[in-house]
């Protein structure tokens, strides 16, 4: 088991370095602005519109994963060996993003390989996070006094299913590319309605048992 500081090592290594891979996004964004010379200031936005696009929609990725991260550690207390090598595979999802990011921007053409990349990117992060919880859930000594029953684990399992199927429809229809990914929006009230199914029942049979 790792102490508190070490915890607080972790955690604030995790964040340092998400930081700066968000910040390594706009990058390619400034190095196009300090080339701008005499350009029209209009038409040299058209033309980094969709570098710009693809920054904002890495941007939202990479701050939706870190949300997720935070919410986690802040139910943990401690944490062990498992724990620190999975978070150091997310770290490396995080600090690849940037990579098929460019990919998209620079390729020529059908993007194919370059989304399959940030699928597969996508992926491993969703896998690390479940796997972290899957860890906990069997180590509850892991989890802070303040939690009763870990939270997100549900939610991770069925962003892990929604992007294979984000997968599956990206490799088999191309021209869908990262747009295969708006079925993550369906994250919430899967989760919910799973949720409700499992403890809802879980529940009634303990009413139903306290009543007999």
């Amino acid at each position: 088991m790792a102490s508190s500081r070490g915890f607080d090592r972790l955690v604030n290594f995790s964040d340092a370095v998400v930081a700066i891979a968000i910040t390594i996004l706009v990058l390619p964004l400034v190095d196009e602005a300090s080339n701008l010379g005499t350009q029209n200031i209009n038409a040299f936005l058209e033309s980094v519109a969709t570098q710009f696009y693809v920054f904002l929609f890495s941007f939202a990725v990479i701050a939706y994963y870190w949300f997720l991260h935070h919410s986690f550690f802040d139910q943990l207390k401690q944490v062990d060996m498992p724990i620190m090598m999975l978070n150091m595979f997310w770290l490396l999802g995080i600090v690849f993003i940037p990579f098929p990011t460019v990919l998209i921007v620079d390729s020529k053409g059908p993007a194919g390989w370059a989304n399959l990349i940030y699928l597969a990117t996508m992926m491993l992060l969703a896998l690390t996070q479940l796997f972290m919880k899957l860890h906990v859930r069997k180590h509850p000594e892991l989890l802070g006094s303040h939690v009763t029953r870990l939270k997100g684990l549900i939610g991770s399992e069925v962003v892990a299913v929604l992007l294979a199927i984000s997968i599956v429809i990206a490799v088999t229809f191309p021209s869908i590319g990262l747009y295969a990914l708006l079925l993550l929006w369906l994250t919430p009230f899967v989760a919910s309605f799973i949720s409700k199914r499992k403890y809802g029942k879980s529940s009634a049979h303990k009413t139903s048992s306290n009543n007999r």
